[in-house]
């Protein structure tokens, strides 16, 4: 097995001008402060109301994908630090029932995976988090194909948020082999964009918004450029009128797959698309005229704080501050949370400062999700517990299948929030899917044909321990400081940066 040499800083000339353009162009920077919520930082506001909702400030009610998926939020935006901490603590403890399913002997490589992420993201040893070699278990889990699968009683559930969160958590340490990487870019379909299902039939090939967003963070984290841009192409191909996506483009838009293309368009340098996506975000965020104990949640399918709101807003979060998955850094944050005052003048308000903070510790709304949404497609998928992300469109990501039966079809998800469904595998948005430990809240995330429904019951605030709603696209958190550039400065440094960033953005061969 031929492993990757460690990786050089990450993209840093190509993304000054990425990354400043974001800041200029993505509401939630400095001359956005008019963005339709009242904050001066929606992501920040967002990340706020995200620590108001866990049990004893540390976990999102026992649920380990959404709460690694809220760790990863609140990184990217370089605030609740204290809260990022316990939660982090949390995640160690339990590390080995995650990435078991509780079921010793079990290996489930989205969970694994997605806690080495979660590690290296707040600068812990994935070596050793919990107790748990998180590395060497992860590369175990490596099949000679280059995917990474799970392994126990019952079968292989992995999927395509399995492959790309495997290739950003290895990446981070310099192990990420070159086949893992060379499997995942075999994956894309003809179309341009990627499955969720990793049953390799051509025919069967079925790209889904969430999938795409994921696998394109992934390629972009580890230089694969050219073998992303199709998928970038895709998915500008897959935005509605209104800046939206849904986990296709015959599905209405939810906040788990739009935050996922977000990242991607993003971190690809495709500014106006992610722009518009995010303008679409801010249209589902609980603002300044909503409730004071709802504002800054961003909902599913509508800017209201239910029970779908905690996983939604876990994975809109990166998205508002305009950071990719490969580029969450929870170094150096600010320990509190910022306020979010509404007053003409107050903390975070209109014209308000940004800093100040405060750090709630944990209400659980028990909400439930919602069912079905609109399904479709040949993946079907059930959703074993998993936390989808805000929305989920993955598919599972820990689970989904692709129609039939067989242990690559028909997954479970135990643990995902990322989005679409879960991260680490759970069912998001389709028909068809079912969460045997949450709720399911767009159907499964490229499901099948039918109704989804929850059979778990209550979930994602206030739900479940492992079990989550599976909204339609969530997870993959990224990394920037919510601290926005000056304008002036922001513009000077992106001109000085636009030959990189244009060299960039060229297609080349893979590395």
């Amino acid at each position: 097995m031929t492993l990757r040499t460690k990786r050089l800083p990450r993209r840093a000339a190509a993304l000054i001008p990425v990354a400043l353009t974001a800041a200029l162009l993505l509401p939630g920077g400095a001359s956005h402060a008019d963005n339709g919520t009242g904050f001066a930082d929606p992501a920040a506001a967002a990340a706020t109301w995200a620590t108001t909702q866990l049990t004893d400030g540390t976990h999102a009610s026992g649920d380990h994908g959404l709460t690694a998926d809220i760790v990863l939020g609140l990184a990217s935006t370089g605030t609740a630090g204290e809260v990022s901490e316990r939660a982090t603590d949390w995640l160690a403890e339990q590390a080995a029932a995650y990435i078991t399913r509780g079921d010793e002997g079990t290996v489930f490589a989205g969970g694994v995976a997605k806690l080495a992420l979660v590690a290296s993201v707040q600068h812990r040893d994935p070596a050793d988090f919990g107790g748990e070699d998180l590395t060497a278990t992860l590369l175990g889990t490596l099949q000679e194909t280059g995917r990474f699968s799970d392994a126990g009683p019952a079968g292989d559930m992995s999927n395509q948020f399995t492959q790309t969160l495997a290739v950003l958590a290895l990446d981070r340490t310099g192990d990420v082999p070159d086949s893992a990487v060379a499997f995942l870019s075999s994956t894309r379909c003809a179309d341009g964009g990627y499955p969720l299902s990793l049953r390799r039939n051509p025919d069967r090939c079925t790209s889904d918004t969430d999938s795409t967003g994921m696998a394109v963070q992934a390629l972009l984290a580890v230089g694969r450029t050219a073998d992303a841009e199709p998928g970038l192409d895709w998915l500008e191909g897959q935005q509605q009128d209104n800046g939206g996506f849904g986990y296709n483009a015959r599905s209405a838009p939810n906040s788990n797959s739009t935050a996922l293309a977000v990242q991607a368009l993003a971190a690809g340098g495709r500014q106006q698309a992610a722009a518009e996506g995010v303008d679409w975000l801010l249209t589902m965020q609980a603002g300044c005229d909503a409730p004071a104990a709802d504002r800054g949640a961003v909902g599913y399918m509508e800017p209201v704080a239910d029970g779908m709101a905690l996983r939604a807003t876990a994975q809109a979060i990166p998205a508002l501050a305009g950071v990719a998955l490969g580029d969450v850094d929870g170094a150096d944050a600010a320990p509190g949370t910022v306020a979010t005052d509404c007053s003409p003048g107050g903390p975070g308000g209109p014209g308000g400062s940004d800093e100040g903070g405060q750090d709630n510790g944990g209400q659980d709304n028990g909400g439930q999700q919602g069912g079905g949404d609109q399904g479709g497609g040949d993946q079907g998928g059930g959703d074993q517990g998993g936390d989808t992300g805000a929305g989920g469109a993955q598919a599972g990501a820990e689970g989904t299948s692709d129609g039939s039966g067989g242990s690559d079809e028909g997954g479970s998800d135990e643990g995902g929030a990322l989005s679409g469904g879960t991260a680490d595998g759970t069912s998001t948005h389709g028909s068809g899917g079912t969460t045997s430990g949450g709720t399911t809240t767009s159907g499964a995330a490229s499901g099948t044909d039918g109704p989804g429904t929850a059979t778990g019951g209550a979930a994602a605030q206030g739900g479940t321990a492992s079990g989550g709603l599976s909204p339609d696209g969530s997870l993959a958190g990224t990394g920037a400081s919510g601290t926005q550039p000056l304008v002036w400065a922001a513009i000077a440094l992106m001109f000085s940066g636009a030959a990189a960033y244009l060299i960039a953005r060229k297609r080349r061969a893979a590395a």
